[in-house]
């Protein structure tokens, strides 16, 4: 929900046609929900659409995707490569960077006796676990749905999916669009199956609380020790490696409003939470043709980086309490160790590392 200050601040008319159109693509992230809405409103309120509506609603309700890690199927290498990708991904500059080469979880061979190329299975699934949540996890989208990035070309062999709330896959076609960039439910059902079907994915571990974190001057502030439900996915999966990400900057996009000094609002987003499983944080930034207020972003650099991977070699459909404590300990090194090595070269040397839940 976007909250401030209006003011004069324009932006000039003769902004260059690049800037506008990477704002465009920005703005077009932002409102899919609120499109997509009112474009199923829309064709619903006129019958003469229902030559469409009908046939799409059968399918619409019996088509389980979203929940039985079939996103692979629907996964299209076109749509995650599409040029409005590049625009959007330049807008802040957005960059994907890698610490370390990921063995490919699928390497082309050509098979011998019909000597064509056949993909097999050489490494193992991967579980990229995102800090921090930022408003809208601008930064994952950019570089695990898209292309924007290069992601396929820095990961080769390491097909992906972005996980995200259950609720964004009841609208209609927007959960198409979702599912066509590769993105799919974050449910624990709909994981289990993802991961096993070998498609790798990237779970925002802080989730909903986090995004109602602020940016501090003095520390990045994550949710981590209560969040255990990932690495136990991981176990019960077997042969996943955990690699941590941490987006410097993503919690400079957009300026929150501290809830925490006004009791009652804050109370308000976490009863949402709880009963919603998401929450609306109180954000603004700038707009198209101003600089002061408005639901897009601010131009400001974000660098995801990958760390080392943390391979889990264990399966258990009950994992024991202790294996559990043991990988999220090393995690979490793994992930300290990735944010003290990089926080100089992208703009947070002095900025301490903190772990608040």
């Amino acid at each position: 929900m976007a909250s401030p200050t209006l003011s004069s601040n324009c932006t000039p008319l003769n902004t260059p046609w690049k800037q506008r159109l990477e704002g465009l693509a920005v703005m077009w992230h932002v409102t899919t929900i609120g499109l997509f809405t009112m474009l199923s409103i829309y064709l619903l309120l006129h019958p003469r659409f229902y030559f469409f509506i009908i046939p799409y609603g059968l399918y619409y309700f019996n088509d389980r995707t979203p929940a039985n890690g079939n996103v692979v199927k629907r996964y299209s290498m076109k749509m995650r490569s599409l040029p409005i990708w590049n625009y959007y991904c330049n807008y802040f500059p957005l960059s994907l960077k890698k610490t370390t080469d990921l063995q490919p979880t699928f390497t082309e061979i050509q098979d011998p006796v019909t000597k064509t190329t056949i993909q097999s299975k050489t490494g193992p699934t991967y579980l990229f676990g995102y800090h921090p949540h930022g408003v809208g996890s601008l930064g994952a989208f950019g570089a695990f749905a898209t292309e924007g990035c290069q992601y396929s070309e820095k990961f080769p062999g390491i097909p992906m999916s972005l996980m995200t709330l259950v609720n964004q896959f009841v609208i209609p076609f927007h959960r198409d669009y979702l599912l066509s960039l590769g993105i799919t439910s974050v449910s624990k059902k709909n994981v289990l199956k993802t991961l096993r079907n070998n498609q790798s994915i990237c779970i925002v571990i802080g989730g909903a609380r986090e995004s109602l974190v602020p940016f501090n001057e003095k520390t990045a502030d994550i949710i981590l020790d209560r969040r255990r439900g990932f690495i136990k996915l991981a176990i019960q999966t077997g042969n996943v490696a955990l690699v941590p990400v941490f987006a410097f900057g993503e919690t400079k996009a957009y300026k929150l409003v501290d809830t925490k000094t006004k009791p009652i609002i804050h109370k308000l987003q976490l009863w949402f939470k709880s009963t919603f499983g998401f929450t609306i944080p109180l954000f603004y930034a700038r707009g198209f043709f101003n600089y002061d207020f408005g639901l897009l972003p601010f131009r400001t650099p974000i660098a995801v980086v990958v760390g080392q991977p943390v391979l889990v070699k264990e399966k258990y459909e009950v994992p024991p309490e202790e294996l559990i404590n043991k990988y999220h300990e090393i995690y979490e090194t793994q992930l300290k160790k990735l944010y003290y090595e990089n926080r100089k070269q992208y703009g947070f040397g002095d900025i301490e590392l903190r772990i608040i839940g």
